[in-house]
């Protein structure tokens, strides 16, 4: 394959991958209107309808805000390849659209203090497809009468993850609070990837390869919180506990097709398999997320340390093993590991006037794979794992802006991280091969624009959660 059209590819295959690698970055995705501008470093102090999601207990010390609207996030997305050969070339893309969202609001029933919220905690789907027609060498040699070659790339992946649910918190004393969140997790995870090749002569013979791996996998279940908060006479110190997943129903499936024809009997191919119903798992760890506020004249001062455990490798889809003419039946290994990671964060806010207060915040985001099953890994040479994922850095900052019957959020996140990249595909076609692991350069870079707003609806007007105040 002619170089460029082979770096193409290497580009197509590191964005699809981007979007499964963000469920091993556990802060790549903020919610709350300010919570998002303090890159969720809120363990401790938050404000807003984020507290469900980051500590239930901050519910207690809250007036009813009625509804709230996450800030509306629109991403520009940049991904580069640097150094994929010898000759230093450079491929980019660069992409717009929506991000994660949430909505939700704050109600009393019983003399407590309730709330309900719902989370487009992930949202990513990938559509690729890439078409070209070349000769080298390589085909020439296996195909000396070829006259046309046409090569087909596709690649799919789509993962959805959508959380409703409701928090309680009860206020033991003027100082100490306890909370519960609650949330159903709808959880769905599908791809596909297709390669063919197409091989005409001059004598109107034509050779005809295609690979097709595809696999989903759907899971029900519960995410539980639990969230503590002490007001000292200098700060605010919060503690939430994010308990592992707790998988009610879940099933996979896998499909795996190979038609090979034209190229000589020795090579000639045909096999097509479809698995449905299969046994499998989605896991997510415990988690421990520690934080304080700190007031500062017109200001405060938001920290936060988060820890989540490891995960020992695991079957994500138990996948029967199969023959692809290897003389014995092969595994297919749909494999998960996570390693444990310690994130920190910083945020700040200050008030500009009354009305007017600036945000601002810094946070790491280190990735926790240590190998991730994906469409890739399935079609990779011997099933060797991937290790695919990125340790981000996520900047933001931003204004909240009160008039009398709504508050308006808006600001600018900006995410990025640096990785070493290598290609998974080994793609045979008789007797041409091409390398699988070229050495790239990864470059992925995020902004976000926000703009959110608190819709007094319940309530007369808006009023703060009345943190550290």
């Amino acid at each position: 394959m002619k170089s460029i059209q082979w770096f193409v590819f290497i580009l197509f295959f590191a964005l699809s991958i981007i979007g499964y690698a963000q469920e091993g970055n556990y802060k790549f995705n903020n919610f709350g209107n300010r919570s998002i501008l303090l890159a969720g470093n809120v363990t401790g102090s938050v404000s807003d309808l984020g507290l469900t999601y980051y500590n239930p207990s901050f519910l207690a010390n809250s007036d009813n805000v009625g509804f709230s609207l996450n800030a509306k996030a629109y991403q520009l997305v940049n991904v580069k390849l640097t150094g994929p050969n010898q000759e230093g070339a450079q491929l980019s893309n660069t992409s717009f659209n929506s991000a994660s969202t949430m909505a939700g609001g704050v109600f009393n029933l019983f003399n407590t203090r309730f709330a309900y919220s719902y989370l487009n905690k992930s949202n990513n789907n990938v559509n690729l497809n890439y078409s070209s027609n070349y000769l080298n060498d390589a085909i020439l040699e296996q195909f000396p009468e070829a006259q046309d070659h046409n090569a087909k790339i596709n690649l799919n992946s789509n993962l959805k993850d959508h959380w409703t649910g409701g928090s309680w918190a009860y206020k033991f004393n003027k100082n100490l609070s306890l909370g519960v969140s609650a949330f159903v997790s709808i959880y769905s995870y599908r791809g596909n990837s297709a390669l063919s090749h197409v091989v005409q002569s001059t004598n109107n013979e034509v050779a005809y390869y295609q690979d097709v791996v595809g696999f989903n996998q759907k899971s029900y279940g519960l995410f539980l919180k639990l969230g503590a908060n002490y007001k000292f006479p200098k700060f605010h110190l919060g503690l939430n506990i994010n308990l592992p997943y707790l998988e009610v129903v879940s099933e996979g499936g896998f499909s795996y097709s190979k038609i090979v024809s034209g190229v000589g009997p020795q090579y000639n191919t045909y096999l097509d398999y479809s698995f449905d119903n299969l046994s499998a798992q989605r896991k997510e760890p415990l988690g421990i997320s520690l934080g304080a506020g700190i007031p500062i004249n017109r200001g405060k001062i938001h920290l936060n340390i988060d820890y989540v455990n490891g995960l020992s490798n695991y079957n994500k889809i138990d996948i029967p093993d199969i023959d692809i003419g290897a003389g014995e039946l092969s595994p297919i290994n749909f494999d998960e590991s996570r390693k444990a990671v310690i994130n920190f964060g910083i945020g700040a806010e200050y008030t500009l006037r009354d009305n007017l207060k600036a945000y601002g915040g810094l946070s790491t985001d280190f990735n926790a794979y240590d190998n991730s099953a994906n469409i890739f890994d399935l079609a990779a040479s011997e099933n060797k794992p991937i290790n695919i994922g990125e340790d981000f850095l996520h900047v933001s900052l931003g204004v909240d802006w009160k008039l009398k019957w709504l508050s308006i959020i808006s600001g600018i996140t900006y995410s990025n991280s640096e990785s070493n990249f290598f290609s998974p595909y080994t793609i045979d076609f008789g007797d041409t091969s091409i390398d699988n692991e070229p050495n790239t350069e990864l470059k992925y870079t995020r902004w976000q624009f926000v703009v959110g707003i608190d819709v007094p609806i319940l309530n007369k007007k808006i009023k703060n959660f009345g943190i550290g105040q």
